[in-house]
């Protein structure tokens, strides 16, 4: 029996349209974890070539949703409970560090683009849409702090963030708590408040690792 969800891709860019449709029923609980994505049969129920599948696994692997095993293929990855807590410890300790750069460089533009990366989130319409508008306001505010060594450090958690992120766009109820906890990230950010913008952080992180926890 085909999981529902899948549709035949007639329009360019194909890599794009695979991976959305992949991350959706991933996220959404068609592909359980530890099913076995094979390319040549989604290849065919897309109506595609094995190509852009081949590279939607990929990208998929490297944002922590599947795995490839040898003499497998690609799987559905198993939430694995100690790598989610060492990665959101980490990431909370790095994203204070992140927070406090950001506004000692900040600008007033950057607030007015970091709104507007909210109202696009609030906006966005499938899954995909929306993790991108959650990773453009993380990735700005990371870029703020002009610090590329803690950018890098960031981006080696960004399977789990990404996994996170994703899940949390198929959730409405969560969808719209991230919505209220990247605004009370800004407020504090325009008001220059670190301590405040960091318990923000806080908060929105931890609430993310409890909904990950749960899946």
């Amino acid at each position: 029996m085909e999981p529902k969800g899948i549709h035949k891709i007639s329009r360019i860019p194909l890599n794009e349209h695979v991976y959305r449709t992949l991350v959706e029923l991933i996220v959404n609980g068609s592909f359980a974890a530890g099913t076995e994505l094979k390319e040549q049969h989604l290849a065919k129920q897309m109506n595609v070539s094995a190509t852009p599948v081949r590279e939607a696994l990929k990208r998929l692997a490297s944002e922590g949703l599947v795995e490839i095993i040898p003499y497998r293929g690609a799987v559905v990855r198993t939430l694995n409970q100690r790598e989610i807590t060492e990665a959101y410890a980490c990431r909370e300790a790095l994203e204070h560090l992140a927070i406090a750069e950001a506004i000692e460089h900040m600008e007033q533009k950057d607030i007015q683009n970091l709104y507007q990366f909210i109202e696009l989130y609030r906006n966005a319409g499938d899954s995909s849409e929306i993790f991108s508008a959650s990773q453009q306001f993380d990735d700005y505010i990371y870029q703020m702090t002009q610090n590329r060594t803690l950018c890098e450090l960031l981006a080696v958690l960004k399977g789990t963030i990404s996994r996170d992120k994703k899940y949390s766009s198929a959730n409405i109820e969560r969808r719209c708590a991230i919505y209220e906890e990247h605004k009370a990230i800004v407020e504090a950010m325009e008001a220059r408040d670190i301590t405040r913008a960091q318990d923000a952080v806080s908060r929105h992180i931890r609430n993310g690792q409890r909904f990950i926890e749960g899946k």
